[in-house]
C-alpha cells in the first residue's frame, strides 16, 4: 500500500442510505453495521453534520490527505464515539500493514478491545440489522456450496439409520407374544407397524431440522418408503453419509448375527423350543381342551428322556401341567396333560 492524496468524505455519522429514520457510521473508507435513530438536534458540536446518502460522493467538506492519515482519523473519531472498528476488513487490513496508530499492538489485545467495544452497552445496535446481515452471510454460504457434514447429521437421522435394531426387537417381542400368550397374526402386524410408523415420524422431525438449517429436505412423503428410501433420498438431498452408512451397517449385522447363529446351532433350542410351544397350542387350545399352553422358551433337543412342563390354562381357569418328553437325537418328543 502506497500513501496517495485522495479525497474523501471525512469519518462520522450520516444519513443511512438503507433507511432515512437512522444514521450510519462512515468510517472515512466504507459504511460499517453501526446505526442510531437520527437525532433531532445535533448536541455535540465537535459530532459531523447528518447529510443526506446522495451527498456522500459530492461533499463539499471534504480533505485531502494520505491513507495513513485517514485511516488514524477514522480510528480517533471511532473511539470517541465508542464504535468499534473491527467490523471494517478495509480498516482492520490497512493496520495489519501498519498504518494508523496502534499497528504495532500484538493480535491478542486488539481482540481484546474489539471484544470490549461490541459489548459495551453506550453502543446502540440495530438487532434488525444483525440478523438480516447474518441471514446474507448464510445465504452467501450455502450458495457457495460451504456446508459442514457435520451440521446435517440429525438426532432424527441417527434414529432412523437404528430402525433395523428397533425391527428385531419388535419382531421377537412379536414372536413371543403370538406363540406365549396370544396366537393371532395382529401381533406381527403391531410389530411391523411400530418401527415404521416411528421411522415416519423421525423423518418428518428430521427434515424440519434440516429446513431450519437452511437445507432442502425430502418431501414428507419420502417418509412413507421406510427408513432405507428416506435415507437414499436424503443422501441426494443433502450432503453426508452417516445415517444411511449407519443404517446398511446396522442392517448387515441384524441380518447377519441371527443368521450365523442359526447356521451353527445356536438357535436350536429356541427353535424347537417354539416348535413344542406351537404343536402343543394347535393341539390342545384349537381343539378346546385348554385355554393357552405355555412351555419354557429353551428345550435341549440333544438328551433322550428330558423331561419338560408346560403349563395349560383351561377355561375355567384352571391350570395343568403338560409333560414334555424328549425321545430322539434329533428333537421327536411326545406330550401328555396331567389328569
Amino acid at each position: 500500500m502506497t500513501d496517495q492524496a485522495t479525497r474523501v468524505v471525512p469519518a462520522g455519522w450520516y444519513q443511512d442510505p438503507a433507511l432515512s429514520e437512522q444514521v450510519r457510521w462512515w468510517n472515512g473508507l466504507a459504511w460499517t453495521e453501526h446505526v442510531r435513530d437520527k437525532p433531532t438536534v445535533v448536541a455535540d458540536p465537535v459530532a459531523p453534520i447528518v447529510v443526506t446518502a446522495s451527498s456522500t460522493s459530492t461533499a463539499t467538506d471534504t480533505v485531502t490527505e494520505s491513507t495513513a492519515d485517514r485511516i488514524a482519523a477514522a480510528r480517533e473519531l471511532e473511539r470517541q464515539f465508542g464504535v468499534g472498528t473491527s467490523e471494517n476488513e478495509i480498516i482492520a487490513g490497512a493496520t495489519a500493514l501498519g498504518f494508523g496508530p496502534g499497528a504495532d499492538r500484538s493480535r491478542q489485545e486488539v481482540a481484546v478491545q474489539q471484544s470490549s467495544q461490541r459489548t459495551d452497552t453506550a453502543t446502540p445496535i440495530n438487532p434488525a440489522g444483525r440478523q438480516a446481515a447474518a441471514g446474507q452471510k448464510a445465504a452467501g454460504r450455502r450458495r457457495a456450496g460451504v456446508h459442514g457434514t457435520a451440521r446435517t447429521a440429525t438426532g432424527s437421522a441417527w434414529l432412523i439409520a437404528l430402525t433395523p435394531v428397533l425391527t428385531l426387537l419388535t419382531a421377537l417381542a412379536a414372536a413371543y407374544i403370538y406363540f406365549y400368550v396370544a396366537p393371532t397374526p395382529v401381533v406381527f402386524v403391531i410389530g411391523f407397524l411400530i418401527p415404521y410408523l416411528l421411522g415416519i415420524l423421525w423423518a418428518l422431525s428430521d427434515g424440519r431440522a434440516l429446513k431450519s438449517r437452511g437445507f432442502t429436505p425430502p418431501g414428507p412423503l419420502f417418509a412413507l418408503l421406510g427408513a432405507i428410501g428416506y435415507l437414499i433420498i436424503r443422501r441426494l438431498r443433502v450432503p453426508g453419509s452417516g445415517p444411511l452408512a449407519m443404517f446398511l451397517i446396522v442392517g448387515a449385522l441384524v441380518i447377519a448375527i441371527p443368521g450365523a447363529a442359526y447356521a451353527t446351532g445356536e438357535l436350536r433350542p429356541l427353535s424347537h423350543a417354539l416348535t413344542i410351544q406351537n404343536t402343543i397350542s394347535q393341539d390342545y387350545v384349537i381343539s378346546g381342551r385348554a385355554a393357552t399352553i405355555n412351555c419354557p422358551p429353551f428345550v435341549d433337543t440333544t438328551t433322550n428322556g428330558t423331561l419338560y412342563t408346560c403349563t395349560a390354562t383351561l377355561a375355567t381357569g384352571v391350570t395343568k401341567a403338560v409333560w414334555v418328553s424328549i425321545d430322539g437325537p434329533d428333537g421327536q418328543f411326545s406330550y401328555a396333560m396331567a389328569i
